[in-house]
């Protein structure tokens, strides 16, 4: 299982530092993966707009695995993909699909805003489960990197929250904190995951080392 975890996250990355065409802007993409005590966890977010164009894609994928694949529980797959339409100053609108290894496949649509200047990067995304089983999920983060060539302070707060529509029950959420130093795309640090699952809230804390580059 966590090779297959690891091939799927790898594919991802690889298709997130391919460089559009266009002379447009490129925003870089952060690959990342926490060492930490309980598990390994990566993720890598990819928000790239097409040549010209109003039209882009926002996709977060994360992964995690047991370092001995003993604890078959601190395995996990989620990968999300949408399309989105800049309609007003950084606000979008989105559809797409999400992956899990828990829920498997499911359509969704929402809103996108993202803003950025050269220390700080915000982007909100609330989206809905079209499926039968409905649910409302509320992703955002806010990341403090200055874009030069110095040594800087780095710092990312990051959350998750998954609602169930049908019963009215939390299914899913996450905290995660990061502070350390960034050079040039690369950043490392202290880092902290505390996931909660079900309706019960069963937290999975993990506390460790991160390692963050951007790729352009």
């Amino acid at each position: 299982m966590k090779h297959i975890l690891f091939i799927i996250f790898i594919t991802t990355t690889s298709f997130a530092q391919e460089k559009p065409a266009s002379a447009s802007p490129v925003k870089p993409t952060p690959v990342e993966f926490l060492f930490g005590h309980n598990r390994i966890q990566g993720q890598t977010i990819i928000i790239k707009n097409f040549a010209k164009s109003k039209f882009g894609i926002f996709s977060l994928s994360t992964v995690a695995g047991d370092y001995k694949n003993v604890n078959k529980s601190n395995n996990e797959l989620f990968s999300n993909i949408q399309f989105h339409y800049d309609f007003y100053k950084g606000l979008k609108v989105t559809s797409g699909a999400t992956f899990s290894s828990a829920k498997g496949f499911a359509p969704i649509a929402g809103l996108e805003y993202v803003y950025t200047n050269p220390k700080i990067t915000l982007v909100i995304n609330p989206t809905v489960n079209l499926t039968k089983n409905s649910s409302f999920a509320s992703y955002a983060h806010i990341e403090y990197a200055p874009k030069n060539d110095k040594l800087n302070f780095y710092t990312r707060l990051q959350g998750l929250y998954v609602q169930s529509l049908a019963d009215n029950t939390h299914e899913r959420s996450s905290t995660v904190i990061r502070i350390g130093i960034t050079y040039k795309g690369f950043a490392t640090g202290l880092g902290f995951n505390q996931d909660y699952y079900g309706s019960v809230k069963v937290k999975k804390p993990n506390f460790g080392i991160f390692l963050h580059y951007k790729f352009i």
